[in-house]
């Protein structure tokens, strides 16, 4: 993998086959641990690690939805105030909730339930659903009860 990130972007097999790198062509990395990797390998590949386990990386992931909400104007101003008081109200606790009292049926992590809440709750907020806490309990149930044993 060094030599494909090197100046010289050619990627040479076990076999010794050569790739070149054309310049339209980009690589991703996705690894799960650093165990085989040299240092040269990491410092070029621009490792970052992002830890879910503070609760940022969700409250992130929400404030960016619902800029781009507001910017296709899904919502309004006022909705996107009343959204971040139903996050603040209902996400964390039940976040918490499953965290440390829930058997999980299928592993799955906070930002991804956070994820498909704003997902359903878009679909709703798109079909004119009237009672926006309603809707994001709705949300909150299918998105987070779903992965429950």
């Amino acid at each position: 993998m060094n030599s494909v990130m090197d100046d010289n972007k050619i990627l040479t097999l076990a076999n010794n086959e050569r790739i070149p790198l054309k310049p339209h062509m980009r690589m991703l990395f996705e690894i799960r641990d650093l165990r085989f990797a040299s240092p040269a390998t990491v410092s070029r590949a621009g490792i970052l690690y992002i830890s879910d386990d503070s609760g940022y990386q969700w409250q992130s992931f929400v404030k960016s939805w619902m800029t781009s909400m507001l910017k296709s104007n899904a919502i309004n101003e006022q909705v996107k105030g009343d959204l971040e008081k139903l996050f603040d109200k209902y996400v964390k606790g039940t976040l918490l909730y499953i965290k440390k009292s829930v058997k999980l049926l299928v592993n799955v992590t906070p930002i991804s339930m956070v994820i498909s809440l704003c997902e359903v709750l878009a679909s709703l907020l798109k079909d004119g659903f009237t009672n926006l806490e309603y809707a994001f309990v709705f949300s909150l149930v299918w998105s987070c009860g779903g992965c429950l044993a």
